[in-house]
C-alpha cells in the first residue's frame, strides 16, 4: 500500500494521504512520506481495525478479548446499547495522534478507518478533540449526486446528522470513495469530478496486490491496482492535477 501511494503522487494526482498507526508497515509509511514535501499526511483514525494504540486494558470497552477493535457491526451495536465507554475514545484518539507525532507527523487533516468518526456518537468526541488539537480539516462524506450508491447515501446522512457537532471545523462539501462505487469508474468518469463545485474529496486505495496485503484479508486487494492506474492516467492529471491541493492548507 505504501508504494502505491507513493506511485500515485510521485505520478499521478495524489497529493494528501492518512497515516494508519494501528497496523503494521505504519511507522515504514511515515517514514517514507516524510521524505516527499508535496504530500499531506492526516491521520487515519482505526476503532474498528486493528490493536489500540492504548493498553488493551484502558480502552477495554472498544476491544474484544483478544485485545482487537471490534468489528464495525459490533462497534455500532455496543454504541447502540451504550456499552461504548467515550471516555475510552478520546483516550484512543489520543494515543493515535501522539504516536503519529512520535513517527514525526503533526496531522491536521483527520479522517478515519470505515469512517467512524462520522457515526454521531463518536463525531462528538472526535470533534472536541479535533478542535484541541487544532486540525483544520475533518473528512465529511456527502455524496455529490443523489443518485450514489446506498452506502454513499448513509454516509451522508451521517455526515447531515453531524453538522451542528462539526461546526467551525472545515471540511469538505462533497465525497466520492472510488473503491464504493457501484461500478468501477474509468479515467474519464474520474475526471469529470473535476466539473463539480465546492471542495471535493476523491478517495482511493492505490497499491499493489502482493501476498503481504492478501494475508491481511483486506477486501479490497484486487481493486487497489485499478486505483493506481485511474490516479496516474494522463487524462485525470490533465483535469485534477491543478486544481489538487492540501486538505489541511
Amino acid at each position: 500500500m505504501n508504494r502505491g501511494v507513493l506511485e500515485a503522487h510521485r505520478n499521478g494526482v495524489v497529493r494528501s494521504t492518512s497515516l494508519l498507526v494501528t497496523f503494521g508497515h505504519g511507522q515504514e509509511g511515515a517514514e517514507l512520506a516524510r521524505a516527499e514535501p508535496e504530500l499531506e499526511i492526516g491521520l487515519h483514525i482505526d476503532l474498528v481495525g486493528g490493536r489500540p494504540v492504548s493498553d488493551p486494558a484502558a480502552v477495554a470497552s472498544l476491544v474484544d478479548a483478544e485485545g482487537h477493535f471490534h468489528r464495525l457491526p459490533d462497534l455500532t451495536a455496543r454504541l447502540v446499547t451504550g456499552r461504548i465507554r467515550f471516555a475510552e475514545v478520546a483516550a484512543e484518539v489520543r494515543a493515535q495522534a501522539a504516536r503519529a507525532r512520535e513517527w514525526g507527523i503533526e496531522a491536521r487533516a483527520w479522517d478515519s478507518h470505515r469512517h467512524t468518526h462520522l457515526l454521531p456518537p463518536l463525531a462528538r468526541v472526535v470533534a472536541r478533540l479535533a478542535r484541541e488539537h487544532g486540525v483544520r480539516y475533518l473528512r465529511r462524506a456527502r455524496p455529490p449526486s443523489a443518485a450514489a450508491a446506498m452506502k454513499a447515501r448513509l454516509l451522508g446522512a451521517a455526515s447531515f446528522v453531524d453538522t451542528a457537532l462539526l461546526r467551525g471545523i472545515p471540511g469538505n462539501d462533497w465525497f466520492v470513495d472510488l473503491s464504493a462505487l457501484p461500478r468501477r469508474p474509468d479515467a474519464a468518469a474520474v475526471a469529470l469530478y473535476a466539473a463539480y463545485p465546492g471542495i471535493g474529496e476523491i478517495i482511493a486505495h492505490p497499491g499493489y496486490p502482493d501476498e503481504i496485503l492478501r494475508a491481511t484479508g483486506d477486501g479490497l486487494v484486487l481493486q487497489r491496482h485499478d486505483d493506481l492506474l485511474v490516479l496516474t492516467d494522463d487524462l485525470v492529471v490533465s483535469a485534477l492535477g491543478d486544481t489538487v491541493r492540501w486538505r489541511a492548507s
